[in-house]
């Protein structure tokens, strides 16, 4: 597995060259926005991994999906507001984790990363759930949730709500800019957690 590792914090990339160093796999550390269009130009990377605990980690996430947009990316931090969560989502960051998460966890976790799977930590995700439990929605958009949750397009909802396609596009719009996403893939993800919290609210 080749990595590129961007992080400003020399300390932290020096472990990282040193547990790599006895493992078959292959490191290149960046610093700066600019480093990484070069690291990518010239080294085969399989996943990039980015320290979230500094001020331009998110213009180095953009920076990754500009110069690479199929590149799985992997994000390590300590703490994450909603407004944080939603950047990496929208920019389709595939792993959010820990940074106290162990060497050969992070590993694992990249391999399961590079095989397709999605990896958000539950507890630096909270923020998520504090967001939803304040949004509000309508009866209709309730309806159109659980379709999207149903993987159904857009023109299926439209017949099974019997209202016009172009309805079903005005409460999808209202529905992303609640959760504060644009991206089908992620937005489904976030509302199949809602669904679940209402389900076990309901429950109660």
């Amino acid at each position: 597995m080749n990595l590129l590792f961007i992080s400003r914090k020399g300390l932290l990339a020096d472990m990282f060259r040193y547990r790599i160093a006895v493992t078959d796999s292959q490191l290149c550390v960046v610093h700066t926005a600019h480093e990484i269009e070069t690291c990518l130009a010239n080294f085969s990377v399989d996943i990039a991994i980015v320290y979230g605990e500094q001020p331009d980690s998110i213009a180095f996430i953009k920076q990754l999906r500009a110069s690479n947009p199929h590149l799985p990316v992997l994000v390590l931090a300590d703490r994450a507001t909603y407004e944080y969560i939603k950047v990496c989502r929208n920019y389709d960051v595939n792993g959010f984790l820990s940074t106290s998460t162990n060497f050969q966890q992070l590993m694992e976790k990249a391999a399961k990363i590079l095989q397709g799977e999605s990896i958000y930590d539950t507890h630096l995700v909270e923020e998520e759930s504090t967001h939803l439990a304040r949004v509000h929605f309508s009866r209709m958009e309730r309806k159109v949730i659980a379709y999207i949750a149903a993987d159904y397009p857009n023109k299926k909802i439209a017949h099974e709500m019997a209202i016009h396609e172009g309805t079903v596009r005005n409460y999808i719009s209202n529905i992303y800019s609640k959760i504060g996403l644009h991206r089908r893939k992620e937005a489904k993800q976030l509302l199949k957690k809602w669904m679940e919290k209402e389900e076990k609210g309901r429950r109660k």
